[in-house]
Order: C-alpha cells, then sequence, then structure tokens
C-alpha cells in the first residue's frame, strides 16, 4: 500500500511542513496563543466582573433586607454578605476565564495541535532538563496559575509534575499585572521597562528553580519523553464541551472548597474582633504591625503595607482595594445605607447581563488586552496618594518582586495542594518567601548605591 497517497496523511504532511518550521512553526505558535489569552481575557473579563456584581450587589443587598426584616446582627448579616456570599462569588468568578481557556487546550489536544507544540518546543527545554509536554501549562500561567497547574495532570511522570508545578506560580498572571501597572505609573518614568523586568525576574527564577530541583532533589529523576504524532482532525464540539464541563467541575469541587474556606478566614482577620471601627484596628493589623520586622530590610516599615499582604494572599487582584481601605482613602466608616431596591437591582443586573455580552464581543474585536487596562478611579486616585507618600522607588519594587514571587494567590495554593499534594504545597509556600524576601532584600539595598 502507498500510504503518502493517502490524503490524510498527505495533509498532515503538508501542515507539519509549516508548522513544525523552526522559525515559523514558532511564530504561528505564538500567534495562537496570543489568540488564546486575548480571547479568555477579553470574552471573560465583562462576565466575571458581572458575576462579581452579581454576588456581591445583587444577592448581597437582597440578604441584607432579608436579615433585617428577621433581625439578625449587623456582623452576620456582614458575615454572610462578605465571608459567604464573597466567597463563593470569588470562586465563580473563575469560571469563565478557567473554561474558556480549558476550551482551546482541549481543542488544540483533539485537534492534533497540541502535540506538535510539544514537539516543537522539546529542543529548548530539554536543554534546562526539561521536556516539550512543559512548555503548555508554563504558558497557560502567565494567563492563570490555576488552570496552569491543573493542566499539569497531563504529565505522566510525577517529577515532572512536581517540577513544573513548582514553576507555575513564579509566572506572572494578569492578576499582579495591574497592581505592577498601578505602581509601576506612580514611581518610574518608564512603566513598561519596569513591568518587562519583573516578568523576566519571574521567569528566570522560574527556570532556576527547575534547574536546581533537577540538581538537588529531583536528581536522577528525569524521565524518558516518548511522543506519538496524531493525525489532525476536527474535534466534535460535544466531546469538547464534555471535557471543559469536566475541568471546571472538577475545579469547582477540587479548589473552590479551599478558596471559600480561607476567604472566611480572610474575612475574620479584616473584621474581628466584634466593634471595631476599622481595619486598622482588626486582628490583620495586629498581625501585620507584628510582621513589620521581618519586611523592614526590604522597605515595608509601614504595618498598613505589610497587613494588605494578608488580603494578597487570597488574591492579588484584591491588593488595591484593600489597600484603599486600610490606607483611610475609601472612607473611615460606611454610611448610612438606604435600604436597597430588590426589584431596581434585579432590573440593573439583567442590563449588566446584556451589557456585558456585548463588551465581551467588542473587547475581543480590538488588538489589545482591553481587560488589562488600569482606570483611573475616584478611589484609585485617592490611593495614589497615599502610596506617594508610603512608598519610594525602592520599596515599590521591592514590594512588587514579592508580590511577583511569594505564591500567586489562594486559588493557586488550593490546586497545588490538590495536584501535588500538601507537603509539596507547604515546601513551596516557604521556599517562594525565602526566594521573593532574599530577592527584594538585594534589590533594595542595591538601590541605594545607584
Amino acid at each position: 500500500t502507498n500510504f503518502s497517497e493517502r490524503k490524510p496523511s498527505s495533509l498532515t504532511h503538508r501542515l507539519d511542513n509549516v508548522l513544525l518550521h523552526p522559525f515559523l512553526g514558532i511564530l504561528i505558535y505564538i500567534l495562537l496563543f496570543y489568540m488564546m489569552f486575548k480571547v479568555a481575557f477579553d470574552f471573560s473579563g465583562p462576565y466575571m466582573d458581572w458575576i462579581d456584581g452579581f454576588m456581591n450587589n445583587f444577592l448581597s443587598a437582597g440578604f441584607t433586607e432579608l436579615g433585617a426584616w428577621l433581625g439578625l446582627p449587623a456582623l452576620m448579616i456582614k458575615f454572610v454578605n462578605e465571608a459567604v456570599i464573597g466567597g463563593v462569588g470569588f470562586v465563580v468568578t473563575f469560571v469563565p476565564l478557567v473554561a474558556i481557556l480549558y476550551f482551546f487546550i482541549t481543542f488544540f489536544e483533539m485537534s492534533g495541535y497540541l502535540p506538535r507544540i510539544v514537539f516543537l518546543m522539546d529542543r529548548f527545554m530539554h536543554r534546562l532538563g526539561l521536556h516539550g509536554n512543559m512548555m503548555t501549562p508554563l504558558l497557560l500561567s502567565f494567563g492563570c496559575n490555576v488552570p496552569a497547574i491543573m493542566a499539569t495532570k497531563n504529565l505522566e511522570n510525577k517529577t515532572d509534575k512536581i517540577l513544573v508545578g513548582m514553576m507555575i506560580p513564579f509566572m506572572s498572571c494578569p492578576a499582579r499585572l495591574v497592581v505592577f501597572a498601578f505602581f509601576s505609573f506612580i514611581f518610574f518614568d518608564h512603566p513598561a521597562v519596569v513591568i518587562v523586568s519583573l516578568y523576566l525576574i519571574g521567569i528566570i527564577v522560574a527556570f532556576l528553580t527547575a534547574l536546581v530541583l533537577r540538581k538537588t532533589y529531583l536528581k536522577g529523576r528525569k524521565s524518558n519523553f516518548v511522543l506519538e504524532m496524531p493525525p489532525y482532525r476536527l474535534p466534535s464540539y460535544r466531546t469538547v464541551a464534555s471535557i471543559v464541563w469536566a475541568h471546571t467541575k472538577r475545579f469547582l469541587v477540587r479548589a473552590g472548597t479551599v478558596i471559600f474556606v480561607i476567604s472566611m478566614i480572610v474575612w475574620g482577620l479584616l473584621n474581628l474582633p466584634p466593634g471595631i471601627k476599622g481595619p486598622d484596628e482588626s486582628i490583620a493589623a495586629s498581625i501585620g504591625k507584628a510582621i513589620t520586622p521581618i519586611f523592614k530590610p526590604i522597605g515595608l516599615d509601614d504595618w498598613r503595607a505589610t497587613t494588605s499582604l494578608i488580603p494578597a494572599f487570597l488574591a492579588r487582584e484584591v491588593v488595591l482595594s484593600s489597600m484603599a481601605v486600610i490606607y483611610k482613602t475609601s472612607g473611615t466608616e460606611s454610611p448610612t445605607e438606604e435600604t436597597p431596591d430588590i426589584l431596581e437591582l434585579a432590573k440593573e443586573q439583567g442590563i449588566g447581563l446584556l451589557t456585558s455580552v456585548k463588551d465581551s464581543v467588542v473587547a475581543v474585536a480590538t488588538l489589545g488586552f482591553s481587560t488589562l487596562e488600569v482606570k483611573d478611579t475616584e478611589e484609585e486616585s485617592g490611593l495614589r496618594n497615599s502610596i506617594k507618600q508610603a512608598f519610594t522607588p525602592a520599596s515599590s519594587y521591592s514590594f512588587m518582586i514579592l508580590l511577583l514571587l511569594y505564591n500567586s494567590c489562594v486559588a493557586t495554593v488550593a490546586i497545588m495542594i490538590k495536584e501535588l499534594g500538601r507537603n509539596y504545597s507547604l515546601l513551596f509556600l516557604g521556599g517562594s518567601f525565602v526566594i521573593a524576601w532574599v530577592l527584594a532584600f538585594v534589590v533594595f539595598n542595591a538601590w541605594k548605591f545607584f
């Protein structure tokens, strides 16, 4: 039989001549992943905002009215609104992003393109003691560390899974990018250079971590890598959808429970003991003041800055909002609010959902990443003035290094515990803090000589 005359083989051969080209293939690879992140961020962004608003505005308002009717204590109402509803909402907001990223990864895998990516990158990765199939989780980490660590399940060898899992959290995600942009525009004349330098630091630390682990703890555990090249095919969208749902459900069940519990713990730290007038009197503030001496050598000698690291552990995207509260830029006490009109709020949510549909389509049609734009709200404008007084360029860069390298968020910790095990996850938590602190110390003190 002359297999070369078969159309599928001929088509596969012609596509491989382009997609596996050492230069053109990499260019196409970068373009496709850019499009994947572009669609994932910009299409899911409006829906994530709507889900957040639905949970924290509409449902919270409904429970506030119900709690007042039942005569529940104000602290209990606040707990349910911010910890329970807010905690569930925080978990659910990840769903659109996780689902879209896994749609693309599943489509690439079932179409036969993902194994080509692995083959294409294997030569480069092999020089670092890694395999080409590790590149996909690492690239996903620039979009979100959570699905990236979930993607390590495709690595058959346990050692490779641990190695990549230890690298992923060092890669900067969009949540950190927003914080980097905020600080960089305040303290530096060339913020783009600063942001790129932080991304490079994360990449370098990740690969140095891999090299060190290969030479020490994981020495001699290098696995063989065998890759089968399947033919190209158009996957069934029903099959893709079922796989995406399985991954999404897995995230909600395995990571969501841990995130929810930690969300309630962080809420308790920021709102207890009962009767406090603001975060400066909370348990979190006491912890922040107690740990300030640890961070003073890296330029963080203000208890408000160290206290903000506590909610930052929950999620990097809440750093700015928590700072706004802690630095008293959004008011010392919440004013008495009028009883919400549930029907009016329901109408707003309906309009908001339709707006999200429109915004998601418009955002995808633009060239840049619309969801990563830093908006200058009145609250952030006030925070900007407070940050200028509390930080210096050196301490702000040190602070950003700490946010970059010390884990990424509680969702990442949760999924690491489920995928890598508790011992490896706790080891990484301690190790990443030491790495972040040492590097921040070196940079902060070296800054004095320039």
